[in-house]
């Protein structure tokens, strides 16, 4: 990974660092929260490359929370069937914030428009007008 990556995912683990926050809260409150991260990472105004990586960084939670492996059942066995299922769509919901915010920035962050590769032909074309113009001006 190079040094503009690692700074990327530096930057990006910053801010899930308030995520997890919130999914600390959301466990403690009875699996209850009003966090919304559409509205977390319009704060933040980040973008899309930063907010694919924060979307990414759920994957693994989401596969604890819904393997079915006899030390991920034990580690989250404090949860009640369907605090784990508010968990889960808790998750979810985190990584459709990631695409609502994604979707939603998606005009402004327009695509670079690459310069038109100009042909022998045309090259040539434009250089004859340009003699003729000069020729016209002299005196």
């Amino acid at each position: 990974m190079n040094k503009i990556q690692q700074a990327m995912h530096n930057k990006a683990n910053k801010a899930l660092g308030e995520v997890e926050y919130q999914i600390d809260l959301f466990l403690d409150n009875n699996c209850k929260s009003s966090f919304k991260m559409d509205k977390y990472l319009t704060q933040l105004d980040f973008k899309k490359k930063l907010v694919l990586i924060m979307r990414d960084s759920f994957n693994p939670l989401l596969e604890e929370i819904t393997s079915e492996e006899e030390d991920f059942i034990e580690a989250y066995s404090f949860l009640t069937i369907p605090q784990k299922k508010r968990f889960v769509k808790f998750v979810m919901g985190l990584q459709e914030g990631c695409d609502k915010y994604i979707a939603k920035n998606e005009a402004t962050w327009k695509s670079r428009f690459r310069k038109k590769k100009i042909s022998e032909e045309d090259e040539k074309g434009t250089q004859r007008k340009n003699r003729t113009n000069r020729s016209f001006y002299r005196i």
